[in-house]
């Protein structure tokens, strides 16, 4: 009997070293793969979502293609406030919206007085602000609502 229970012991302590060898090696690769280096600082990002009146979003895609795409890009390219811009359209009819602008910026304090939408402002600097009013009167007839959302996000690296 007393062989038996030193038999089981030596067992648990085997366990119990192997355990801890796996653990001693193992570890340091865990920790390495989750702080793979600098956490990524946050960007503040617009978020247009743009719901057309029926029948009109192919008429407000022209616009804004032909238009407002091009302003934004100049905008970029200027490194004057918007460092990214993505659009997208809805595929399927039943989505809330037609489309989604997201306009990612440098800061946020362009907020704090009011002013027209970003995609707007890029416009009024590329064909001056009476033709800008013109292409934003003939887009605003198609747009049936504009929600705008002001969000962060985090350029992360797989």
């Amino acid at each position: 009997m007393l062989h038996r229970k030193s038999s089981g012991s030596c067992r648990r302590y085997a366990r119990l070293v192997l355990l801890s060898f796996c653990f001693v090696c193992l570890l340091p690769a865990i920790l390495s793969a989750q702080s793979a280096g600098p956490s990524p600082s946050p960007a503040p990002t617009l978020i247009v979502q743009i719901r057309c009146k029926p029948g009109t979003a192919d008429r407000w895609q022209d616009a804004f293609e032909k238009e407002i795409l091009p302003s934004i890009q100049e905008v970029i390219k200027s490194d004057t406030g918007i460092t990214k811009f993505t659009y997208l359209e809805a595929v399927l009819p039943a989505a809330p919206f037609d489309f989604v602008l997201i306009f990612q910026v440098k800061t946020l304090g362009a907020l704090d007085v009011k002013r027209p939408w970003p995609h707007y402002v890029a416009l009024a600097r590329r064909v001056g602000e009476a033709r800008a009013a013109q292409i934003v009167a003939e887009m605003a007839g198609c747009e049936e609502d504009v929600k705008v959302t002001v969000m962060r996000t985090f350029d992360m690296k797989p």
